[in-house]
């Protein structure tokens, strides 16, 4: 493995207004790009392109168009992370279900991005809040049992994984610990060994991790090989987090997405457990640079920061 990884940064491509998706303007995704390149940050990842809410576009073609931009700008994307449904309530066809994943896999494949990073345990419909869909999770888990949805899971996302083959793309589930169902620790490696599949794997969030009180590099060693993209932000740590003992948690305020460095993580001891575990070339931030006010300045002490991380570690 190389002594540095490939780094990649977030590039907004469109917004959600709280009503609809919608795309940003030519000049601001060309701005961003610049800034970018400027600093020779040759890797982005892409999120919002999904079913699950109305949009102001046709996202196969929108999908389609940011492709070809990042191709002629020579930018390549390493994740698109899409909200999708994992599994319909029992006694419901799970077809829809299905149908929801195969679509936000083509736009995955159209934006040439390799990894769709998605959240496991997410019910099929439009859902106001976090709080409401994790609600019809516990339901489901004490109206069938927790195995049964693990299975009726895992059939989904199995039928998605051989899809997405077809498709050159990777399903990255990705660790939310205390926050969503099927995220944590214990269920996420049953589900993903369930579903059996080369392609259907893990995205590895840091921070969540971090502000939940697990151990970010005990989940490296759990995920290993199969680690297919990355989250990497920091934060301060749980809090009071650990004392609530309900089944989820919202941990405002401390799911901070700071740059790497200005948390609590140890990232030496990060960078050590990827280099051992993973297959990983490249490392993607889910965060923007130092907050400074020049831009592609902050870009650029960020990426310091973070050699200097890669050149401490071992």
């Amino acid at each position: 493995m190389k002594r540095h990884f490939d780094l990649a940064y977030p590039l907004q491509t469109v917004r959600w207004d709280g009503e609809c998706i919608t795309a940003v303007s030519d000049a601001e995704l060309e701005h961003a790009l610049d800034v970018f390149q400027s600093v020779s940050i040759g890797k982005v990842m892409l999120a919002g392109y999904h079913v699950e809410e109305k949009a102001a576009f046709d996202m196969h073609a929108e999908s389609r168009r940011i492709g070809a931009i990042l191709r002629a700008r020579g930018v390549k994307a390493t994740q698109h992370h899409s909200v999708c449904p994992s599994f319909a309530l029992a006694g419901t066809s799970q077809a829809p279900v299905r149908e929801h994943l195969f679509r936000a896999i083509e736009f995955t494949a159209n934006l040439g991005a390799e990894n769709m990073v998605m959240h496991a345990g997410r019910p099929f419909g439009h859902h106001d809040s976090v709080r409401t869909f994790c609600g019809l999770y516990l339901a489901e888990v004490e109206r069938i049992g927790l195995d049964a949805l693990l299975e009726i899971t895992a059939e989904n996302l199995r039928e998605a994984g051989e899809f997405a083959k077809g498709c050159g793309v990777r399903i990255a589930l990705e660790n939310i610990d205390r926050s969503e169902p099927l995220c944590d620790p214990v269920l996420l490696p049953r589900l993903v060994d369930r579903i059996g599949l080369d392609n259907v794997g893990y995205c590895l969030d840091a921070g969540h991790a971090h502000c939940a009180g697990n151990s970010v590099t005990a989940w490296i060693e759990r995920m290993g090989r199969r680690i297919f993209t990355t989250h990497l932000h920091d934060n301060r740590g749980p809090g009071k987090t650990l004392e609530d003992k309900s089944p989820f948690i919202w941990p405002q305020g401390i799911d901070e997405h700071l740059s790497p460095g200005f948390g609590t993580i140890d990232w030496r001891a990060v960078v050590s457990a990827l280099r051992n575990a993973s297959q990983l070339e490249e490392v993607t931030f889910e965060t923007g640079g130092w907050p400074v006010a020049d831009r592609a300045e902050g870009y650029r002490l960020a990426i310091a920061y973070w050699r200097a991380v890669e050149d401490m570690a071992d």
